[in-house]
């Protein structure tokens, strides 16, 4: 098991690292998450996403609550033991909640050492391994991952096509791939959505996250084989939101080989 094989490396602060730690970057990311107000205690972190009544952004969470939901149902018809990999897990709340349900293997990777040292002393199991790896440029054994999620992460990649071939490499030939709360744009609007990006992150400060940040489109997903698994746009959806609690404003995406 792949598991094992990462109980063998060296682990500092339970965190593995398997690929130099970028502090240029990581100083930029954190002092944007500070002014932002997302950086969370260790308590809130346990509670992610049912977010305390003091957290900022307790209305986002509710949203993200339930995205969480529907994943973790889609999770329980799943009957092997199977290993998952948290791409661009942050301070590992998902897996965190995961590991309450689920016997599963976990791996938990990011750029972001602060926060994975976090997660390390927030969830520990035997059955979770946090990662300090940029994909592209680290070698996973081929052939490992079950299902891979990326979580409100994928902005942070640049090239769509260039991350899911890595990640088909190192998948099972029946590997799922899931995208959850990732905004995707009308390529009409990219101009405008970067516009504003750049202007959000000036207003806090730090104009070069910007450069960090990549809008996509559904149009980046052209050549990939992918489903919808919650569609906000649907017509049952938007009924739903319209009569109910609002939900996320992002699609749940399935991409396969």
């Amino acid at each position: 098991m792949i598991i094992e094989e990462f109980r063998d490396l060296k682990t500092v602060n339970g965190v593995v690292r398997i690929s130099e730690v970028d502090e240029t970057f990581e100083k930029l990311y954190l002092q944007v998450r500070k002014k932002e107000n997302r950086i969370y205690s260790d308590d809130e972190i346990k509670l992610l996403p049912y977010a305390s009544k003091i957290n900022p952004h307790k209305n986002e969470w509710a949203l993200r609550s339930k995205s969480f939901l529907r994943f973790k149902e889609y999770l329980s018809h799943k009957k092997s033991k199977l290993n998952i990999l948290d791409l661009g897990c942050g301070n590992g709340w998902l897996t965190g909640q995961l590991l309450k349900e689920f016997e599963h293997n976990y791996f938990c990777v990011d750029v972001n050492l602060t926060e994975l040292e976090q997660a390390a002393k927030v969830f520990d199991s035997d059955n979770l391994k946090f990662i300090y790896a940029d994909i592209f440029a680290t070698t996973f054994p081929a052939n490992t991952f079950d299902i891979v999620i990326i979580n409100s992460a994928l902005q942070y990649f640049q090239n769509i096509s260039a991350l899911m071939k890595e990640l088909f490499f190192i998948s099972k030939t029946y590997g799922e791939i899931h995208i959850i709360d990732t905004p995707f744009y009308d390529k009409n609007e990219l101009m405008q959505a970067k516009n504003r990006t750049l202007k959000y992150y000036t207003s806090l400060g730090f104009p070069e996250m910007a450069g960090k940040y990549f809008h996509h489109t559904l149009e980046d997903f052209r050549y990939l084989r992918y489903s919808y698994l919650y569609n906000p746009d649907s017509l049952k959806n938007k009924l739903s939101k319209f009569i109910f609690d609002q939900d996320s404003p992002f699609p749940w995406l399935l991409v396969t080989r």
